[in-house]
């Protein structure tokens, strides 16, 4: 399955405020002082800094939805297997079915703990036990520089839907200790991929991923000069 929520080339890069999502999260005073110093690091959506450039799971809801994957079930679980980059390779999420509530003595992961139920055609997560090793987002084209880190007493109810060869994604994250209030995240879709498909192994090593490899922004850059991402940047993007 392939997310087909990708923009990058398609609109000029964003490099300031003027263009950022609305829909980031609701962050607490002292919290979002620490989320803007994050952003100051970010170009294009990407950081050296961002765990993922160690390749740690993306965590929930970021890491839960998109690119190849494939999901199986049976009475009991739902499990999720992840091809690979920027996921680990051997990542995997299995959503327990059978009725069980969180273990009382819990301990936090990157991808935590997660039980779920239907409702009608819907599938309905509940996940805990989240650590605060993950960020909440990231995106191609900077537009959520101010969707980062998150702490260990997030809790994410996520919804999963299937209309035709569309599956969509929504999640409401709850953090008491950094938000003020819960957020809601802009829905996610992908395409279901051709029955005879299959995942295939990658591996996520830190070159991969980029760690070690970032250069300060220059004025020079292309990407800079002419406010566009990557491989459509040999020409300035029109003025809108």
């Amino acid at each position: 399955m392939f997310d087909f929520s990708l923009d990058q080339g398609k609109e000029p890069l964003c490099v300031d405020d003027s263009c950022q999502s609305p829909n980031q999260p609701p962050y607490k005073p002292e919290y979002m002082a620490k989320v803007r110093e994050i952003a100051k690091t970010e170009f294009g959506g990407t950081s050296a800094i961002d765990p993922m450039m160690e390749c740690k799971p993306m965590g929930v809801p970021r890491g839960a939805f998109g690119g190849a994957m494939m999901i199986t079930q049976s009475p009991q679980i739902i499990a999720i297997l992840y091809e690979g980059h920027p996921q680990p390779s051997s990542n995997y999420r299995v959503i327990y079915m059978d009725g069980r509530s969180h273990p009382k003595d819990l301990e936090h992961s990157y991808m935590g703990d997660s039980v779920g139920h239907w409702e009608g055609n819907t599938l309905v997560v509940d996940v805990a036990g989240l650590n605060d090793e993950t960020w909440l987002g990231g995106d191609i084209g900077g537009k959520a520089v101010y969707t980062s880190i998150h702490s260990d007493k997030e809790h994410v109810i996520e919804r999963w839907s299937r209309q035709g060869d569309v599956l969509t994604y929504e999640a409401t994250v709850e953090d008491p200790v950094m938000f003020t209030r819960p957020w809601v995240i802009t829905p996610r879709h992908i395409h279901i991929a051709s029955p005879d498909d299959q995942l295939e192994e990658l591996f996520c090593t830190p070159e991969s991923a980029g760690n070690g490899h970032y250069v300060k922004p220059s004025p020079e850059d292309r990407d800079i000069k002419n406010k566009c991402s990557g491989h459509r940047c040999d020409q300035p993007v029109p003025a809108k």
